[in-house]
């Protein structure tokens, strides 16, 4: 092969894997701005929070599974925990700040989120060494409906409140964009 084949094919993997990384934010931002022109932006991240519990109300009846099933589901979760917190780090909770001024409240829910992803680690970690985490699973679980009913009972009200048409309609786009980063 010459040196004009080889840098087409390293140009067209370049071209792959930017694309693969780019496309997806893309397409959603795309998707959520048309979304965004209508609905309600916090609707998703509620529906998430359904998704959620339910995975971990899974993950609790699964018990003694064996450890592929196991480690399935908590892969599965942390997936959808990791897009959702993205989402709501990123989008929500600095409009919590900004145009609801709800520092602390957006610090509190901030530090759940810290909370969780400690959570995650020790349940990751009994799974790998064949422990159970039907504790950790279940005070995940509890952490999370709190948070979730925070959340939707307060801070999504108050913002629905607060932002302004324009700001509220993209507001849809933004969450998605931020989902779509993880893959």
């Amino acid at each position: 092969m010459s040196t004009r084949d080889w840098a087409m094919i390293a140009g067209g993997i370049a071209a792959g894997i930017l694309g693969s990384r780019l496309l997806p934010p893309l397409i959603a931002m795309g998707r959520g701005a048309a979304m965004g022109s209508g609905g309600d932006p916090f609707e998703k991240l509620v529906n998430d929070h359904r998704v959620i519990l339910s995975t971990l109300d899974t993950m609790e009846h699964a018990g003694d599974a064996g450890k592929a099933k196991r480690m399935a589901l908590f892969l599965m979760l942390k997936r959808k925990l990791a897009k959702h917190a993205l989402a709501e780090e990123d989008v929500v909770y600095p409009l919590l700040v900004d145009e609801a001024a709800r520092r602390e409240a957006a610090r509190h829910l901030y530090e759940e989120h810290a909370d969780m992803k400690i959570m995650l680690f020790e349940i990751e970690s009994a799974i790998m060494d064949g422990r159970s985490c039907a504790d950790t699973v279940h005070t995940l679980r509890e952490l999370i409906a709190k948070h979730a009913r925070e959340e939707e009972q307060e801070q999504f009200p108050r913002l629905r409140e607060v932002l302004s048409q324009q700001k509220y309609g993209s507001v849809a786009a933004q969450v998605h964009r931020e989902e779509a980063l993880i893959l």
